[in-house]
């Protein structure tokens, strides 16, 4: 009987230039695949911070209609320090002292906690700590948010655009506070004895004559990281509680070229960071409650 004999097959191998095609279609397949999981993960940060501003926005709300219809103030009252104007507000406010947690509860990142249940909702994820704040403080909080200090204690009714005056916006830039808030604008209120601290209209726009009174002017506090938080542009949620990506010109660097119906800044630095707001002397014009917008 025959025994058959297999021969053993030959396995071909690649050649270098068949070893060198497949790579290159990976690095392709890669530079196009990359930049495209990039800008998804970029969305889905960009709409994480669109659902908290507006959980925030509502909880606004909320806090308006239990307070007799005024805003929450921007910064709170010290019997002993006076107006908290230009100070990093702690939160929570459990991390003060307990003879300073009815002042720094007063402002606008505590006052709302009891309607948003949670600090979370002052973060978004596309930010970093650029910004300043406070350490050692538990639990810890990032706050990407600022509201709208020309809103401090005013009344809802007399909001001429409720559709679009900024209440909340990511106006520190692509940066977060650590454990801090602060509110952009800022009302400057430096008597003390007054505690009645409300935007007060430019009795003369475009000159600095101002309205008498705390109030009567304002300025911008802080901008710690750039303007260009997502796709060259940031949240707003407006005080009729909607909220919306707002593209800027960010990429504009001379002086007052921007549009000031549409946008708070008039240019900005190579860095992304604004320059220069609006202003008609006293008050930042695109955050002016009786702005008549457009």
């Amino acid at each position: 009987m025959k025994r058959s004999v297999v021969s053993p097959r030959h396995r071909s191998a690649f050649t270098l230039i068949e070893l060198l095609v497949v790579i290159a279609i990976i690095a392709i397949l890669a530079a196009i695949l990359f930049p495209v999981f990039a800008q998804a993960r970029a969305k889905a940060r960009q709409a994480s911070c669109v659902s908290n501003a507006k959980q925030l926005a509502t909880a606004t709300l909320m806090y308006v209609q239990d307070y007799d219809e005024l805003y929450p103030e921007a910064y709170g009252w010290d019997p002993v320090l006076g107006w908290l104007q230009g100070f990093y507000i702690p939160i929570p406010k459990t991390a003060v002292s307990p003879q300073f947690q009815d002042s720094v509860g007063q402002a606008f990142g505590s006052a709302i906690q009891p309607y948003t249940k949670n600090y979370q909702v002052l973060d978004c994820p596309e930010c970093a700590k650029l910004g300043g704040g406070y350490g050692g403080i538990n639990p810890i909080v990032q706050d990407s948010f600022t509201y709208n200090g020309l809103l401090q204690s005013y009344p809802l009714a007399g909001v001429a655009t409720p559709a679009a005056l900024p209440m909340i916006t990511e106006s520190d830039g692509k940066a977060y506070l650590q454990n801090a808030d602060v509110s952009n604008p800022q009302l400057n209120c430096p008597d003390n004895t007054d505690h009645t601290c409300t935007y007060k209209p430019n009795p003369n726009p475009g000159s600095s004559n101002c309205a008498a009174g705390n109030g009567g002017s304002s300025t911008w506090y802080l901008f710690a990281g750039s303007a260009d938080v997502h796709n060259k542009g940031e949240t707003y949620a407006y005080t009729d509680g909607h909220v919306k990506f707002k593209r800027l010109t960010i990429d504009t660097q001379l002086p007052a070229t921007t549009n000031p119906l549409v946008e708070p800044w008039a240019f900005y630095n190579t860095d992304g960071t604004p320059a220069a707001s609006w202003w008609d002397g006293c008050q930042q014009s695109y955050f002016r409650p009786d702005f008549q917008f457009p």
